[in-house]
Order: C-alpha cells, then sequence, then structure tokens
C-alpha cells in the first residue's frame, strides 16, 4: 500500500523525491502524527529503486516553527489522565522517544537527504535539518534552539547532531541563549552550506545537488552513507578496517562500478542498476 498523510507528503521528480511538511496553515508545526508520518514516508523512498536523493522541505511560509504546542505537543503523553506520576512520566518518555525516533529515520535513512530551509526553523526544525546530510537556506532562513527560551532542555536530537555540524562554541551559544540567527550568520558558522534569494532558488540548487547525487551509481552513493552513518561511533581504524572491507564484498564486485568502467571506454553515459 504507497503512503499515504494528510501531513506529509512525496513528490517524485525522476529519480529525486521531496518529502514536504504539509501544515502549511501551522507553519508546519510538529503533532504526533507528523513524526509517525516522517518514517513511514522515508521507509517507501528507502525501497523505490527509482528514487536516488531526498529533498526535505516545508509547505507554506515557513519550514517549521517547531513542536505544535496548541495541539498537545507537551502534554500528550499526560492526555489519558494517568492515574500516578510514575505512569505519567512513562508516557512522556514514551512520547519523547517517539519523537527522537521520526527525527533519528532522517538520519539513518539510506538515501543522501538535502533539508531545504525558508523562513522559520525553530526549535524542533533544528532537530529535522540537523539529522539531513546537507543543508541549504533562503535568505529569510530564521534559526533557533528556541527550547531554552521557553524553559526546555532539546531532547529530540539538536544537542547530539548539532555539535557534529557547526563548533562547539556556536552550539554553546545557540542552545544557551536560544537566539535566532539569520540565514547569513547559519551560512558563516556551518550550520547550511548555502544560501540562495528565495525559496525558490535555494529549492532549485537542492534540486540541481540531488540530481548530481541520483546520476552517480546508487550503490556508491549508499554505501558512502553507510560508510560516514557507521564511522561516527567507530575509531579512525575501525572505520578504515569497515570500509576495505565494505569495498572487497560490494563495490569491486558491483555491476555499477563495471558499467561505469564500460561507458568510459565507450564515451557514453552509463546505466547504472544499483546492484
Amino acid at each position: 500500500m504507497a503512503f499515504s498523510s494528510d501531513v506529509v507528503s512525496i513528490e517524485k521528480n525522476g529519480a529525486v523525491a521531496t518529502l514536504w511538511l504539509d501544515r502549511a496553515e501551522k507553519f508546519n508545526a510538529l503533532t504526533p502524527e507528523v513524526w509517525k508520518s516522517i518514517p513511514l514516508a522515508l521507509n517507501e523512498l528507502a525501497n523505490d529503486t527509482e528514487v536516488r536523493a531526498v529533498l526535505f522541505a516545508g509547505r507554506g511560509k515557513h519550514f517549521c516553527v517547531g513542536i505544535d504546542l496548541m495541539a498537545g505537543g507537551l502534554d500528550a503523553a499526560h492526555a489519558a489522565s494517568a492515574p500516578s506520576e510514575a505512569v505519567a512520566n512513562l508516557n512522556q518518555l514514551q512520547f519523547t522517544t517517539e519523537f527522537q525516533d521520526a527525527v533519528s529515520s532522517l538520519a539513518k535513512c539510506p538515501l543522501p537527504i538535502i533539508a531545504v530551509v525558508h523562513g522559520h526553523c525553530l526549535g524542533a526544525g533544528i532537530d529535522l535539518i540537523t539529522a539531513c546530510d546537507v543543508r541549504v537556506s533562503a535568505a529569510d532562513g530564521n534559526f533557533s534552539v528556541r527550547e531554552t527560551r521557553i524553559g526546555l532542555v532539546a531532547d529530540v536530537g539538536t544537542l547530539q547532531r548539532l555539535p557534529k555540524v557547526i563548533s562547539a562554541g556556536h552550539v554553546a551559544e545557540l542552545a544557551y541563549t536560544g537566539k535566532d540567527i539569520n540565514a547569513a550568520r547559519a551560512e558563516k558558522i556551518g550550520l547550511v552550506n548555502d544560501v540562495y534569494d528565495s525559496f525558490e532558488s535555494a529549492y532549485a540548487a537542492a534540486q540541481e545537488m540531488a540530481n548530481t547525487i541520483a546520476g552517480n551509481p546508487p550503490m556508491a552513493v549508499r554505501g558512502t552513507k553507510f560508510i560516514l552513518q557507521q564511522s561516527e561511533d567507530l575509531t579512525t581504524q575501525q572505520s578504515l578496517l569497515l570500509n576495505g572491507l565494505f569495498t572487497m564484498v560490494t563495490s569491486l564486485k558491483s555491476n555499477d562500478l563495471h558499467e561505469s568502467m564500460h561507458a568510459f571506454a565507450e564515451k557514453r553515459a552509463p546505466n547504472y542498476t544499483g546492484s
């Protein structure tokens, strides 16, 4: 059964798919329904042999303004009137874990994901984009680890992933102050790769990057992301060993490698199968 949701949608354009946050009227604020839909959508894309790269963007005026507090985002775990504080705490932990898993599904997806930001990217929006592989922004991008300003400790991935994207001093500044920074500052500190005049131009640039990725041998691209993912928890020597073993049992025996070599020798465009 094909993926279907009222709050998240998939749009395919050749070998590139866009995963859209579809709550434009709520500035793509996140609800339990949204974060339950994201892993399902990504699973469908990962199993689609025609899709080789993914864009992640938001409909409407803003990319994402964080958790939808008005929809009970913070209190959902208590909605059933838990009989005791202990049960309420367990419900809250389950609620948080489900949200963490949804964000982590972006990082775990075997396909490269490019986040395209415009307007506000606040709180949980930062969680989402730091779980992506690449980030670009429109000039009106506005970024903030907003949880601190409302009395929370960011707990869905920002404090774990942001330090892998920008330097420690910048992480501390954003996380401790909860201040907003514009797209120019985000580019300066490395939170986003590039900034473009408008969402349309940022989206077009991301599409071009994704098409370039999609033009490479699929096994090599997925294998590269796999090694990058696994290496986060390995020493350099362990990662080198894993890298060598992966190359030996996959890349060197792949049809994509042979096709690449034959296409080069025959001066024609390669036709990769991903095997």
